[in-house]
């Protein structure tokens, strides 16, 4: 049997101290009893010590993996986007504001926000406007808002500022930048071509800040939770260290949602979204996408599935088809109570493939239904139940896209039922060369 270095050394100090005269056999056996056992509690302590390194290099590997992707979605946003807390301290950042300000390196390592502000001013047409801002928003952290910035150089920024909270505590200011200097050069034409532009703008400017609002909630929480993990890494319990990180991955994983579907928007809008419908078993299909649901919900709601007509073999586009049948799924589920009922009805006929899904959740108001397509509308009566208000905007658009139709029918407090109706179409073939 191999011993560790504490144990050769406890074993020494008892052989150290044995008694000299000789002891009786009983005695023997008891003072070899409690050796052993030591000796066990000793293994124990060693393991247990084992087994928290282990743990502890683990969450040290998720918090770095963690920071990298903090960092790589700060990166990938078309903004310049800093973070400032009360002290003027730098709390995170990302190239791109770098760039469009022209900071030099030194001063963005020393992480001094009142060294960064010499920049701004010597850019700026009107340094005093500016320097009031900043003065507003150090004597009042819950100022949030717009400003155009007119630099020397003929650029134009829109920026954007919002107070950054660490729970409810307000912590600091995010600052974000974008250059809007050729979205003001509208080339010449046709006066009502320009006012559409405009008013496209505008929904687009709209859409954009929404977009960065999500984000940067998102990435404060991110942003604020590593910061604690990487203070308290050595005195937080695994347990609590647990807690933070899986707070972050929850908020990465709303983040990789909320691109993918402000991809299907962009694109959709784009009009490069394509169309490829291949035949189809729409009833294995419909069966697949409920049992991921199902997963995913944990059997809180019953799910109920009926099929009509022949659609073992449809012509559908099924890229396409699956987020509207996910969304209308997801909402259903997300908006009733536990332990309620979701129908969701399947019927072919007369080269018309129409989906029905029924709820009997919260209801959608009259005013609310006029709005139910916007991006990033939500219910007033959603209350806090989590989310961006972009499904309904891509469920509309694929359905557009089809080239079919989606009726909705809903009562506050009884329930919604979605309608959706899609022409059957010919497989594409291709052509030889």
């Amino acid at each position: 049997m191999t011993l560790t270095l504490v144990e050769s050394m406890f074993v020494r100090d008892i052989n150290n101290h044995k008694p000299s005269l000789l002891t009786s056999p009983k005695t023997h056996e008891a003072l070899e009893s409690k050796v052993q056992k030591l000796l066990a509690q000793l293994r124990n302590a060693n393991e247990q010590i084992y087994r928290e390194k282990v743990e502890r290099l683990q969450a040290e590997a998720e918090l770095e993996k963690s920071l990298s992707l903090v960092q790589a979605t700060l990166e990938s946003t078309a903004a310049g986007v800093i973070a400032i807390n009360f002290n003027g301290r730098i709390v995170s950042f990302n190239q791109k504001f770098v760039q469009m300000w022209q900071i030099p390196e030194s001063i963005m390592k020393s992480r001094n926000h009142n060294q960064c502000l010499t920049f701004y001013q010597n850019q700026l047409k009107d340094r005093e406007s500016f320097c009031r801002r900043i003065q507003e928003l150090n004597t009042q952290g819950d100022v949030e808002g717009y400003d155009t910035l007119d630099l020397k150089d003929g650029r134009v920024f829109q920026q954007y500022c919002q107070p950054l909270q660490l729970g409810e505590q307000i912590i600091g200011t995010v600052w974000s930048f974008r250059d809007i200097t050729n979205s003001l050069r509208p080339e010449k034409g046709n006066v009502k071509i320009i006012a559409q532009e405009e008013g496209i703008g505008e929904q687009k400017e709209r859409f954009v800040s929404m977009i960065c609002h999500e984000f940067r909630s998102s990435l404060n929480m991110i942003s604020f939770s590593t910061s604690l993990l990487k203070r308290h890494l050595h005195s937080w319990s695994e347990e609590k260290k647990l807690q933070y990180l899986q707070r972050v991955q929850t908020t990465v994983e709303h983040l990789n949602q909320l691109m993918d579907e402000v991809f299907i928007i962009d694109t959709a809008q784009a009009r490069k979204l394509k169309f490829e419908p291949k035949r189809l078993n729409l009833i294995q299909f419909c069966h697949d996408i409920l049992a991921q649901m199902n997963l995913s919900e944990s059997n809180q709601h019953t799910v109920t599935f009926v099929s009509q007509g022949d659609c073992q073999a449809v012509c559908m586009d099924k890229k396409l088809l699956q987020p509207i049948l996910t969304n209308l799924l997801s909402n259903a589920l997300k908006y009733s109570p536990k332990g309620s009922t979701v129908d969701m009805v399947l019927s072919c006929q007369d080269e018309k493939v129409i989906f029905q899904i029924k709820d009997r959740g919260i209801g959608i108001s009259k005013p609310d239904q006029q709005l139910l397509f916007e991006p990033f509308h939500r219910g007033e009566n959603v209350a806090d139940i989590p989310g961006n208000g972009l499904g309904l905007a891509i469920v509309k658009k694929l359905v557009d896209i089809h080239g079919g139709q989606i009726i909705v029918e809903s009562e506050v407090e009884k329930g919604t039922t979605f309608t959706i109706t899609l022409p059957l179409c010919q497989p594409v073939t291709m052509t030889k060369h």
